[in-house]
């Protein structure tokens, strides 16, 4: 089968180098239409970004990624681009993932070490960086996901109504909390162990919103589960790391509320992943999702039509 958009790179990548003497192989893929691979050459490697144009915008990866290594927090550097075609030759960080490195005997100190990285993006100055806002109408459109691809299509309106009464509250916890610098996607699966700490990647979505949101990533990770002591445990450090200003219950509430609208946004998403887009592995993970969903739909009465729904 032809892959057109591997000839493509492979052609670029022969221009930039100047010669043919390199070895491509697949990396990883994505969630999104990106895919990844890496170059060997000359006992150096580095990872070659395809992301087609018309789909990904490969212009906000570059200004993130530098972004994020102005403030001294390791994003692959960017070796050359071509935006035009949607071809990025960027720093290899190696293939050792955050959740790989997870055993039970570094558990929390790695948790610990990933939080405290958190920290220090949402530190970023949000002034003057054109970076988009998680506001009303983004979050909202977030949750519609739920309905649009998760739910029967026979959901009464009823129902319906009464998950936009919940997108409210959702959407106004989220926008009733400091506002940071927000990854967007910071799990176990976007965090590379580097000489030194730690890398983050994909980050390309990054936006100013919520300070739990990326907390939520990290400890309610659609992919991971931490036990329930684990997570009071890192939702203490981080309380304490970041000094929050406000009762621990209300923060804690703040997160759990900001944690179900990104669970109803995922199983949307994941739903969508397989129905459009072929890839059904994501269906695996829904069952976690949804545990996560239900325990704060049973936790809080203002919630209890959602477990119905559910």
């Amino acid at each position: 089968m032809i892959d057109q958009r591997l000839d493509l790179l492979t052609d670029w990548l022969v221009y930039f180098f100047d010669d043919e003497d390199f070895v491509i192989t697949n990396a990883s893929d994505d969630a999104s239409f990106r895919r990844y691979f890496r170059i060997e050459r000359d006992n150096n490697t580095f990872i070659a970004m395809d992301a087609p144009p018309e789909k990904e915008d490969s212009a906000t990866f570059v200004k993130i990624a530098t972004l994020l290594n102005a403030n001294n927090l390791h994003a692959p550097k960017i070796i050359a681009s071509d935006l035009a075609q949607g071809f990025l030759l960027l720093e290899d960080l190696g293939s050792t993932t955050f959740l790989q490195a997870l055993n039970k005997d570094n558990r929390i100190n790695l948790y610990k070490k990933a939080i405290d990285k958190m920290v220090e993006i949402q530190k970023i100055n949000d002034k003057n960086n054109d970076l988009p806002c998680y506001d009303d109408a983004v979050l909202k459109s977030e949750m519609q996901l739920l309905i649009d691809w998760y739910l029967p299509k026979d959901t009464s309106d009823n129902h319906k109504q009464q998950l936009l009464s919940i997108f409210d509250i959702l959407s106004n916890n989220a926008l009733n909390s400091p506002q940071v610098f927000v990854h967007r996607d910071y799990h176990a699966r976007n965090l590379m162990l580097i000489k030194g700490g730690l890398a983050v990647i994909d980050f390309q979505d990054a936006i100013i919103g919520s300070n739990t949101y990326d907390l939520c990533s990290l400890l309610k990770d659609a992919y991971l589960e931490l036990s329930a002591n684990d997570i009071q445990t890192l939702l203490n450090y981080y309380y304490t790391q970041a000094g929050i200003d406000i009762e621990f219950s209300q923060f804690e509430k703040q997160f759990e509320l900001m944690g179900l609208q990104r669970h109803l946004k995922i199983l949307g998403i994941f739903k969508r992943l397989s129905m459009r887009d072929d890839k059904h592995q994501y269906l695996n993970d829904i069952p976690l999702v949804k545990k996560y969903a239900l325990q704060i739909a049973n936790k809080y009465p203002e919630f209890s039509t959602l477990k119905k729904i559910l």
